[in-house]
């Protein structure tokens, strides 16, 4: 027995040859240890499943299958930036998976001192795109593709692992109503709308793999999970500005429409050209005969950059209908749940306010009280409020500049302001705005939506929070409560 067997013989011993050494990693679906295999003298990664629920339960088996897959795929998967998989054995009836061990870091973890560089964000999307190809080839769809699931090993090796919750094409899915196992903001807009899940989906997480190595975050990362489905689902991403000529390749492959995104080959020409700083390959461009495309509902706004005339582009495809019910039916699921959760499951019971002068009604859950109503030239506004939180409408008879330019207003001498238009009862010219100040040397939160009717009136509703609190997620959930409920007049 090597030096290293005869200093473990105290550990935990596992399917009776993998000793335990240390923890090396833990994620949703288990932890992560380095281990000693006695048989062959060598170092391996040894997956310990965490599951749900008791054994007989539908939910632990569903999981337990999911563990089993992973091995099965992973094992199919032939190329030398997937992670081999050894052995699968069983302890305390659970299926501990045994594969190589790759000594270096994450994605992740190399991300946290800073982006990257085009040419080696180029190099990572490259191999990645290999063990992709590879698992494509026989049927695998990842599903999980994210910068923690990129192991940076010695030699500039490049080792895409975790492949538990890969689809293998021709079986059954395993998620249940609303269930979606992964990173949400890698996860592709099909995933989530439930129009189906292939090679395309893997690709369009490569794309925001790559769109976070060279920005440092990905474009879709939001800091409430249902203004992340929105982003994904329904928002544009905002242009890389760091990516250089890996830029317009990255913008192609977030096309919401899997069909828009360029191919696994044009994708490895384009990596490998940057990759080597050469000159990048022209796309293909398909001319179609079709139909003008309507006007997205929302798109991320840049702040204060003006924007250069786009690139034409495939025009949609009619599988965009399908996208946005999903997005419909999937907001108002997230709505309903979050409503139900934070304010009561009595959520429709709100109290109805409209002030004396003021056309729109506001609704409010009713422990909700009038704060105070000022009047100005040509406005008026009413605060309510409960415990930390305040709830602000503001009407003006004319609008004196546009919804976008009032939320530059509200985001003036805040911290990373957002703003994203939108549409809100018909009314296309509309503006979400969520922004941080401090209040009293206390971080705060305010989310508000201003919209612009076609009488030329405007209205600007705001709920403000305490950051970083309980009452954040509350606040959070009264603006999209009160959004939804608020009535404005009709033309």
């Amino acid at each position: 027995m090597s030096e290293v067997g005869e200093q473990v013989r105290d550990k935990r011993l596992v399917g009776g040859r993998y000793r335990l050494l240390e923890r090396i990693g833990s994620g949703g679906m288990g932890t992560v240890w380095r281990a000693y295999d006695e048989l062959v003298d060598r170092e391996v990664a040894v997956k310990q499943p965490r599951l749900p629920g008791d054994p007989e339960d539908e939910e632990f088996q569903r999981a337990a299958h999911r563990l089993y897959r992973e091995a099965r795929a992973a094992a199919r998967v032939d190329h030398p930036s997937a992670v081999a998989i050894h052995d699968v054995v069983i302890e305390d009836e659970l299926p501990w998976i045994v594969m190589e061990l790759v000594r270096g870091e994450s994605l992740h973890e190399l991300l946290k001192r800073g982006p990257l560089t085009p040419a080696d964000a180029a190099r990572i999307g490259r191999a990645v795109l290999g063990a992709l190809s590879a698992a494509h080839a026989v049927g695998i769809v990842h599903r999980d593709v994210k910068p923690a699931n990129v192991l940076l090993g010695p030699h500039d090796r490049v080792v895409l692992t975790d492949f538990g919750i890969a689809h293998i094409q021709g079986e059954e899915f395993l998620t249940v109503s609303g269930e979606f196992v992964g990173s949400l903001e890698f996860i592709a807009p099909e995933r989530m709308s439930g129009t189906g899940t292939g090679p395309a989906s893997d690709l369009w997480s490569l794309g925001v793999l790559l769109y976070a190595a060279v920005e440092g975050a990905s474009p879709f990362r939001r800091t409430t999970v249902e203004s992340t489905l929105g982003a994904i689902l329904a928002g544009e991403p905002p242009e890389p500005t760091r990516a250089g000529p890996l830029g317009p390749l990255v913008v192609r492959m977030l096309a919401r429409d899997p069909e828009e995104r360029p191919g696994a080959e044009e994708v490895g020409a384009v990596l490998e050209a940057v990759a080597a700083g050469k000159d990048v390959p022209e796309p293909a461009v398909t001319v179609q005969d079709t139909e003008p495309e309507a006007p997205e509902e929302a798109a991320t706004v840049r702040d204060a950059v003006p924007e250069p005339e786009p690139e034409p582009r495939p025009k949609s495809r009619p599988r965009r209908a399908l996208l946005t019910l999903g997005v419909l039916l999937l907001a108002g699921l997230v709505l309903g749940t979050v409503l139900e959760r934070f304010l009561g499951k009595d959520s429709d019971s709100w109290t109805a306010h409209q002030r004396d002068g003021m056309s729109a009604v506001l609704f409010l859950p009713p422990q909700y009280q009038l704060l105070e109503t000022q009047a100005a030239a040509g406005s008026r506004t009413v605060t309510y409020g409960a415990g930390a939180l305040r709830v602000r409408l503001t009407e003006w008879d004319k609008a004196a500049d546009s919804p976008l330019a009032e939320a530059h207003t509200l985001g003036r001498g805040t911290s990373n302001p957002q703003y994203t238009r939108t549409g809100f009862r018909g009314n296309k010219d509309a503006v979400l705005a969520d922004t941080t100040y401090a209040q009293s040397g206390v971080p705060t939160r305010a989310m508000a939506l201003i919209v612009r009717t076609a009488d030329q009136r405007m209205y600007e509703l705001r709920v403000d929070m305490p950051k970083g609190t309980p009452a954040e997620k509350k606040g959070t959930a009264l603006f999209k409560g009160a959004r939804a409920r608020l009535t404005l007049p009709e033309k």
